[in-house]
């Protein structure tokens, strides 16, 4: 008799079980669906730095690749004076979170190096007006910090000895800038 009721509980289970999946055979699909996605755009920071010397707004690095050069404003520079100039730097990145970089000026190179000198200083803000004579009595940084979206200018004194006589010839002074990020 415990067979028969033992055959007869794995029956009532078993018809309970067929009985339940009977019953939620529509749900199947549930588990299947699907939806299409677009595709996305994934684009990494730019970190650009643009270079003003007061007549427009060159980026320091091309798109190439290559450094930007840039023709500072001086006016005539007579033998035994000196002209300031300069260059505002600003910090273009869009990268996330807080991206200060360190702008510095390397040593100038000239066609004719015994007749010039140049020296320069570094002061916080866009305005090239604080390049004159007073910057240069001080002393000033060499370097300047630019937080992400400020600027930074770094201004040159260049002078010509009071010997030289260059009337009609022309002469190069190339000033490497560099930026870093500043960790």
């Amino acid at each position: 008799m415990k067979s028969l009721r033992a055959l007869k509980a794995a029956g009532l289970i078993f018809a309970a079980v067929v009985l339940g999946l009977m019953t939620v055979q529509g749900s199947y699909a549930l588990w299947n669906a699907g939806a299409a996605a677009n595709a996305g755009t994934i684009q990494a920071a730019s970190f650009d730095v643009k270079m003003d010397n007061g007549t427009g707004t060159v980026l320091m690095t091309q798109a190439n690749g290559q450094p930007a050069t840039l023709g500072l404003k001086t006016g005539p520079v007579n033998a035994g004076d000196s002209a300031y100039t300069g260059v505002v730097l600003t910090n273009d990145s869009n990268a996330g979170g807080p991206f200060t970089v360190r702008a510095s000026a390397d040593a100038a190179q000239t066609s004719s190096p015994a007749l010039w000198s140049v020296e320069h200083r570094a002061v916080a803000g866009a305005d090239l007006g604080a390049c004159n004579a007073a910057l240069f009595t001080s002393s000033q940084a060499q370097t300047t910090d630019i937080p992400k979206g400020g600027s930074g200018v770094i201004c040159f004194k260049v002078s010509l000895t009071a010997s030289a006589n260059i009337q009609g010839q022309a002469s190069t002074i190339n000033i490497p800038l560099s930026v870093a990020q500043v960790g």
